[in-house]
């Protein structure tokens, strides 16, 4: 009893200071988690800004924009986005690239909730119009926090 009587203060103040981290966000990932996109090592990973992903459920809820660095023509056949376990459905962005030209490709993903922090990991498989050659994979992750 009189080790609590001597300590009791002491950690209510610890448990104090820890509710008032913990409401601040200090314990929330999304605090620290920076947007960056890896990967895509052959056409180029996108600018910072060049993407999103929403938690309203419209059918470009998720969003990236990316430029074909390759020195050809390409054909986007198909793309695989996922956010998590969630597979995502691509509602546009294939079709055929040019050298330096932009794409932007959009994707259904349900369940997403605002404020937290969401790794997306994005697959094109394309062909490449200029030497005939086909089923090129391109693969990247892209983190951020879902606006």
């Amino acid at each position: 009893m009189e080790y609590l009587m001597t300590y009791g203060w002491a950690i209510l103040i610890v448990i104090i200071v820890a509710a008032a981290l913990y409401s601040l966000g200090v314990f929330n990932p999304a605090t620290w988690t920076g947007s960056r996109a890896t990967g895509f090592t052959n056409i180029g990973a996108p600018e910072p800004g060049a993407w999103k992903l929403g938690a309203t459920n419209a059918t470009d809820q998720f969003q990236l924009v990316l430029a074909n660095n390759l020195p050809s023509r390409i054909n986007i056949t198909a793309i695989a986005v996922s956010v998590g376990a969630t597979s995502c459905t691509a509602t546009s962005g294939t079709g055929s690239v040019g050298v330096g030209t932009g794409i932007t490709i959009n994707a259904y993903c349900t369940d997403q909730t605002a404020g937290s922090t969401y790794s997306a990991d994005v697959e094109l498989t394309y062909d490449n119009l200029d030497t005939g050659l086909t089923g090129f994979k391109e693969m990247g992750t892209i983190t951020g926090t879902v606006s």
